[in-house]
């Protein structure tokens, strides 16, 4: 069977990548909720949270709290949505654990299923907006030894 992230995470699909290590890839999802939803992949697949080693989801969810200070502190965002989903009923799609940064901002409505399509101009301005943050990501990851 396929999966998406590994096939983007091997550079075989495209996407809007804003940060990558040798472990870890952040994309922008392709139907997002608000203005700057990203997604934390481990590059190695495991279906979800209860099934990826510790280490990776440590490395991930430092990640994703390094991506929820940038929106925060740096880029203003009123509120952070950090989550991730375990099985459909939880509202898993893709099954390959990773966990979402949602900025929320005053005008996005804040209502489920609120999502729409990524555009290549929003990809560009998000992709902009968040590059001169990113050594704040390595900043986090150093602190821990990763």
């Amino acid at each position: 069977m396929t999966c998406v992230f590994c096939e983007i995470s091997r550079k075989e699909k495209p996407a809007h990548i804003i940060y990558e290590d040798k472990d870890i890839m952040v994309i922008l999802d392709i139907n997002p909720i608000s203005k700057g939803h990203l997604l934390v992949i481990p590059k190695e697949h495991h279906e979800a949270i209860q099934d990826t080693p510790v280490k990776t989801l440590v490395k991930t969810w430092v990640i994703a709290s390094a991506f929820a200070k940038i929106y925060r502190d740096k880029l203003k965002a009123p509120g952070v949505n950090v989550i991730t989903n375990s099985g459909s009923p939880a509202g898993q799609v893709v099954f390959h654990f990773h966990v979402h940064v949602i900025p929320r901002w005053e005008q996005d409505g804040f209502k489920k299923g609120g999502r729409h399509v990524l555009s290549e101009e929003e990809a560009s301005e998000i992709t902009s907006m968040l590059s001169d943050y990113l050594d704040m990501v390595k900043s986090y990851l150093n602190e821990i030894s990763i």
